[in-house]
């Protein structure tokens, strides 16, 4: 169970260098193609943190054809994580773990002012209660996580965003829902695991949300294995208890989804999803990642909005583990 004080640091005493804790906020300005997000990853046992801040809006393999990009690897860890500013220019408060604020003056006249708003309980995959798919034991839950002991502790969120950004000199307005997470745990650099996390969002009365094993060298429609998710369906959060999903791929990036998924109340969902805007995202310098904006329909729903994301661990995906059609780029 999520409490209040988990808008705090959870550094154990021992800390050592590979202890993470990292925040994930990601948004979408739809009618404009814009696919923004800002990802934290602090290292209490390093001192120092990851910010990363990015927009998108088209598909491409190539990191500089993205809208922007700010990564910062080495700025100063702050000394809370409930209110703090950074040296990049990001401001962030958290007034509960559904609720953040969140400020950014970056550079070439970008800027980021939003607040996130939960629209349900944070969905924690480790308590039963919540999820059907939680384990009893702490080693089983961390097997089971879909990304290693990089989730022993870990919620997801689906939130509303709202507020302004501007890109470049050009402002625009932000309304939308974007599932979110914070994480805690050990999270080496070296056999970090290859791992998917999926969402859509059609409004807040339908929202799907995915953490998937994901094991790239398999074909396309063999390589992901459900360990966590959700939907929402008529404003009630329903744990998932079953889903399979196909991904067909043009090199590391999706050019169609089919993801059945079916939920505690024994409603099955079945989704298609192709990308609008994708990229190379390196959220860890060992760790390349599919990373896509998504357009979904339903048979008798259109316009969902959402993510994919794919992770390629580079010391698990070297050496000739790939299959040759995953090791193409295509980029449309």
């Amino acid at each position: 169970m999520i409490i209040q004080d988990d808008i705090k640091f959870h550094t154990p005493a021992d800390v050592g260098h590979q202890w993470a804790e990292t925040y994930w906020l990601g948004f979408y300005v739809p009618e404009e193609n814009i696919y923004g997000w800002i990802y934290m990853v602090f290292r209490a046992g390093s001192g120092a943190m990851t910010c990363d801040v990015e927009f998108i809006n088209r598909k491409s393999a190539n990191m500089y054809d993205a809208l922007y990009v700010d990564i910062q690897n080495h700025l100063k860890i702050p000394e809370n994580l409930e209110n703090f500013s950074l040296a990049n220019g990001l401001t962030f408060s958290a007034r509960s773990p559904e609720q953040y604020r969140v400020d950014y003056i970056g550079v070439d006249d970008t800027e980021i002012h939003l607040d996130f708003q939960g629209i349900h309980q944070p969905y924690d995959i480790h308590d039963p209660e919540i999820d059907p798919m939680a384990r009893k034991t702490s080693a089983e839950a961390v097997e089971h996580s879909g990304f290693g002991s990089a989730y022993a502790s870990h919620f997801d969120l689906t939130m509303r965003a709202q507020g302004k950004i501007k890109i470049r000199g050009k402002s625009y307005d932000v309304d939308c829902l974007a599932t979110n997470d914070h994480s805690w745990g050990p999270r080496p650099e070296r056999g970090m695991r290859m791992m998917g996390y999926m969402n859509a969002h059609f409004g807040t009365d339908y929202v799907v949300q995915t953490i998937w094993e994901f094991d790239a060298g398999r074909p396309d429609g063999e390589q992901h294995v459900f360990k966590h998710g959700y939907a929402i369906v008529d404003g009630k959060l329903r744990g998932g208890i079953a889903a399979s999903l196909k991904v067909t791929h043009g090199g590391i990036y999706p050019q169609l989804i089919e993801l059945s998924f079916t939920d505690v109340e024994e409603q099955l969902h079945i989704l298609k999803g192709t990308p609008l805007a994708y990229c190379n995202w390196v959220p860890y310098g060992c760790c390349p990642t599919g990373h896509s904006m998504i357009a979904w329909e339903t048979d008798d729903r259109t316009g969902g909005i959402g993510t994919l994301m794919e992770a390629y661990p580079l010391d698990t995906v070297t050496g000739g583990y790939l299959h040759d059609d995953i090791t193409k780029t295509s980029a449309p």
